[in-house]
């Protein structure tokens, strides 16, 4: 069963060097969820295979190291967060077009822990780090490509400006980036010791291409981890050079390095350039209204404060794992609308601890920090022994720190998920012994019958996880699919593709809000065909897939503002459907008081409907809660006009054109009114 080991080492080293380089072109999210899918497959190949080989008594079914006791407290804490959850079904299976951090992904992340530590050798962890920085040369180097144009057509982002290679995100791939750099200098540093000329041009060509790279993605946050995993790694390296009595050999390949690194940051316009030689302000000729960016840093901030309150409300256990998007809502604080993300869907806090202490509680906060701190310190007390594992040690130190620091502002997506897992097992685990070439004695030998059976079971369930993961993937394709045709119109093709959506996967809400609507739209079509048979088909089914789906998820927003879209859709066919559009909405404005959006969208529908009146006081909630708000005061201004209300429409109509310059229907307003009010005079 040697086999075994082998295929299991090769799926660990495919986690490592095809994870990162994962993106289609075909799924509703390019990036994250085909990783996601991909881990999963995996994971359940790997857990196989591993039960097999322990059935057959080759090696143990796990190793203690450390890390059991902290690991298995944190995945308690997130399936006690996910029971409680106020929507069950997202903590379980992660935010959709996410997926990481959910539940099952968190499972797989510590089953792959457990099952690496059983094969890890100094052979096998050698191979593991060539091959992901190979992986992760690769990456980089389509990102410098990609900064000098070579896919700057195939985005609607500027990715010459920013790049995101097949990461999807320039800060993920920065916090990607920061990971790999401590290896690839250890090694460059090993090797020039060694005299081992090619591989340490090797390695430092490698180091350069991640350095470049992550200026080019121009993330503050990743840059500063950079610049501090590498001061603690340079550091630590010089002072156990300094105990060496090496340390003069050993600053010989440093100083050239720092050099061409400094070179490179002055060089090439990225955020260490602009904080040492600020740029000088190049006047732009503005054609179109102006926007008013508001600094990351200051929607963190709020985005920051509403978090605590909701850990507040919240205290023990959270809102349920993965539940931010939704929670946020509830304690969303005012000042969020005043920003240019204003209307922005915040699925994650941006800040992974204080996105842990909402949506698990104190519980799952202290659990991760637990986690966190018995790997700083057990990777301290290996930098500081004089264990053969040590200089690796410092590297893993530096890549995990570098981790730490860009959760401060971000989330960890897939690939830093794994890194941040299985990383402290390439310093703390234990060397381990040769495996048995014969069967164990005792229960797996005396009973080989049933070991036997075991394999067939083990087999058949590693193939119906992978069935239904396949059934998943492919879910998603058809919804994109879905998704497309309807932007395209075709709403029949649309509707045909959310059938099939469905009947690969049956319990995801999103799927049943695509199907809503779309059943709607058909509906419309059918009564314009004078098929009243079909018309009324589609009405039954569109309410009755918006039902399923705010029953699977009841504090999902987007959800009950779909529904809502698909019942002013049948408004359209009976008026007795307006109503359950407005019901809707007030839903929607008790899960997320403080969004303006919602009362304004309310106002809309109203206003829609004739009922002007009863639409003014929703634009004015809104307005009260957005000052900024120009869509909420034209509104009201077009309300007043038509009411000739002539001093307050003229109010609005100014403060919307004070908002928005450019709003030329305000304008002409304006010139009406003020016309009116001459010729009274």
């Amino acid at each position: 069963m040697k086999s075994i080991t082998n295929v299991i080492r090769l799926c660990f080293l495919a986690l490592f060097f095809f994870t990162p380089l994962i993106f289609t072109s075909f799924n509703s999210e390019l990036f994250e969820l085909p990783k996601m899918y991909f881990v999963y497959g995996l994971t359940t190949i790997l857990l196989s295979l591993h039960l097999i080989n322990y059935f057959r008594g080759r090696v143990s079914l796990f190793k203690r190291t450390i890390l059991d006791i902290p690991l298995l407290l944190f995945l308690i804490s997130q399936t006690i967060s996910t029971f409680i959850s106020v929507d069950p079904h997202t903590s379980i299976f992660g935010y959709y077009s996410r997926l990481n951090g959910g539940l099952l992904s968190v499972i797989s992340y510590v089953l792959l822990y457990f099952i690496l530590v059983v094969y890890l050798d100094d052979k096998f962890k050698n191979h593991l780090i060539n091959l992901f920085l190979f992986s992760g040369f690769l990456i980089s180097g389509f990102g410098i490509a990609e900064h000098f144009g070579i896919d700057k057509n195939m985005w609607v982002q500027d990715v010459q400006s920013r790049v995101f290679s097949t990461l999807g995100q320039p800060n993920w791939l920065a916090a990607y980036l920061c990971i790999l750099l401590p290896f690839s200098l250890d090694l460059f540093l090993v090797n020039f010791k060694n005299k081992k000329n090619i591989l340490a041009a090797l390695y430092a060509s490698a180091s350069v291409s991640f350095y470049l790279c992550l200026l080019f993605t121009k993330s503050k946050s990743g840059i500063i981890a950079a610049i501090i995993s590498l001061f603690v790694f340079f550091v630590l390296y010089l002072f156990k050079s300094f105990k060496d009595k090496s340390l003069k050999s050993n600053l010989k390949p440093i100083i050239p390095l720092f050099i061409i690194i400094t070179l490179i940051s002055v060089l090439f316009n990225n955020p260490i350039k602009d904080r040492i030689f600020p740029p000088k302000a190049q006047p732009v000729a503005v054609s179109g209204p102006t926007l008013n960016i508001t600094p990351s840093e200051d929607i963190r901030k709020i985005v920051w404060k509403g978090t605590l309150e909701l850990w507040k409300k919240f205290p023990f256990f959270g809102t349920g794992t993965e539940t931010f998007a939704y929670t946020y809502y509830w304690t969303r604080p005012v000042e969020h609308n005043l920003t240019s993300e204003w209307d922005f869907l915040y699925n994650k806090a941006h800040n992974e601890y204080l996105n842990y202490l909402a949506t698990t509680g104190t519980v799952g906060f202290v659990a991760y920090l637990l986690v966190i701190l018995f790997v700083i310190f057990n990777l301290l007390k290996e930098i500081w022994t004089d264990k053969t594992n040590s200089a690796e040690s410092l590297a893993v130190f530096a890549a995990y720190l570098s981790i730490l620091i860009t959760n401060i502002a971000g989330f960890t997506v897939v690939m830093v998920s794994i890194f941040f897992f299985l990383l402290p097992i390439l310093a703390i685990t234990p060397k381990l012994p040769k495996e048995k070439n014969s069967l164990k004695t005792g229960f797996i030998s005396r009973y080989r019958l049933l070991t036997q059976v075991s394999y067939f079971f083990i087999i058949i369930f590693g193939i119906l996880i992978l069935q239904k993961t396949l059934f998943y993937y492919l879910a998603d394709i058809s919804y994109a699919q879905s998704q497309s045709a309807d932007a395209k119109e075709d709403y029949e093709l649309a509707y045909k593709l959310i059938q099939n959506t469905l009947n690969f996967r049956q319990n995801e809400p999103v799927y049943f809000s695509q199907a809503s609507l779309l059943a709607s739209k058909m509906a419309i079509i059918s009564v314009s065909n004078k098929d009243e048979l079909k018309s009324g088909n589609y009405i039954d089914s569109a309410i009755n897939y918006s039902n399923i789906a705010v029953h699977i998820s009841p504090a999902n927003t987007n959800l009950w503002k779909e529904r809502a879209q698909m019942y002013y859709y049948l408004s359209s066919i009976d008026t007795k459907y307006f109503k359950e559009s407005i019901n809707s909405l007030t839903k929607v404005t008790v899960l997320a008081p403080t969004d303006a959006k919602s009362y304004y969208l309310i106002g809309q529908f109203l206003d829609a409907a004739k009922l002007s009146n009863e639409a003014v006081p929703y634009f004015e909630k809104a307005i009260s809660l957005k000052s900024n708000y120009d869509h909420a005061y034209f509104a009201l201004g077009a309300i007043e006009l038509e009411q000739k209300d002539y001093s307050n429409a003229l109010k609005n109509f100014n403060a919307a054109l004070k908002i928005n310059p450019q709003n030329t229907q305000a304008k002409d307003y304006i010139n009406q009114i003020n016309k009116e009010i001459k010729t009274k005079n």
